[in-house]
């Protein structure tokens, strides 16, 4: 069954049941789905393993994350042909592991993609190879890039890092048949629809100032983003179903109403969630997040 080929800050596979428990009611066809900040995709690949639905937008603003999943669209063969490829020649000792990883982050960097449309179909998979390799060995196998976009994360001495996964990335290529995945900002191409189930998972808002990842791109995603998504979350909603997760502020403040405020008109749940990705192992743990529904 296909699952997310990538590990993603803030992924959603270790609150699939919380977010399961809360699903819209399903027309008998299934959902006309949107997922605007799509990252690892963990809904929407459970949604299509249960045939829940009907047709599927996915969409983020990160060009390296989308050509990732248009590869594996279009092109899963000639991608699993390129890691097998990398795997060859990656060392067997860690020392050399190493050197060969800062190698193959160096010359990621060297290329940064600015745009899915200026990467060619001959060296789009190789570029997506080496997106998977270093998201499987780098530290916390994580993607975070700089304010140029650059690779940014550590080597980590894993033992046995498997990143070809043949089996589990034709998986995911059969579960993107006839979905549309688009480079874009949230707000384009999702008209209000009686029949459309949304689901919102932006960059969450940084609980302290030391805590923000949102480097997910090269653009980040302030207040003033999360008033400007709000606001386009309440003209969806007119009609549409929507679903949409962020962190919790109440777990620094118990005063701060900033989601409240936000979103006073919509029904708010708060859920514990692992913390997965911290440099500390003792800061890992659950803590709350928010849910806030429409229906």
């Amino acid at each position: 069954m296909a699952a997310p080929f990538l590990k993603w800050a803030g992924g959603k596979g270790r609150i699939l049941d919380e977010l399961t428990s809360r699903l819209p009611q399903m027309p008998s066809e299934g959902y006309d789905y949107f997922e605007p900040f799509l990252g690892g995709g963990a809904l929407f690949f459970h949604l299509e393993k249960v045939g829940k639905i009907k047709s599927a937008t996915l969409s983020d603003v990160n060009p390296e994350l989308i050509l990732c999943y248009k590869v594996i669209q279009e092109d899963v063969e000639t991608l699993v042909a390129e890691l097998e490829r990398i795997s060859k020649k990656f060392p067997k000792r860690d020392f050399y592991r190493k050197n060969f990883f800062y190698r193959m982050r160096a010359k990621w960097n060297a290329k940064i993609c600015n745009s899915i449309d200026e990467v060619s179909k001959s060296k789009a998979a190789k570029r997506v190879a080496l997106t998977i390799f270093l998201n499987k060995t780098c530290f916390n196998g994580l993607f975070r890039v700089n304010s140029k976009g650059e690779f940014n994360v550590p080597y980590a001495s894993y033992k046995n890092p498997s990143f070809v996964n043949a089996d589990k990335l034709r998986d995911v290529s059969k579960a993107l048949k006839g979905v549309s995945v688009l480079c874009q900002e949230y707000d384009k191409n999702i008209l209000p629809s009686n029949d459309n189930f949304v689901y919102f998972d932006p960059p969450y808002r940084p609980l302290t100032t030391s805590s923000s990842f949102t480097a997910y791109s090269k653009s980040g995603f302030n207040d003033t983003d999360q008033n400007m998504l709000a606001d386009y979350v309440k003209y969806i909603s007119t009609k549409s179903k929507i679903m949409l997760s962020n962190s919790d502020p109440k777990n620094q403040d118990t005063n701060d109403d900033f989601f409240e405020d936000l979103y006073s008109e919509f029904t708010i749940e708060r859920i514990m969630a692992p913390r997965a990705i911290n440099s500390d192992g003792k800061g890992r743990g659950k803590i709350s997040e928010i849910l806030v529904t429409n229906y």
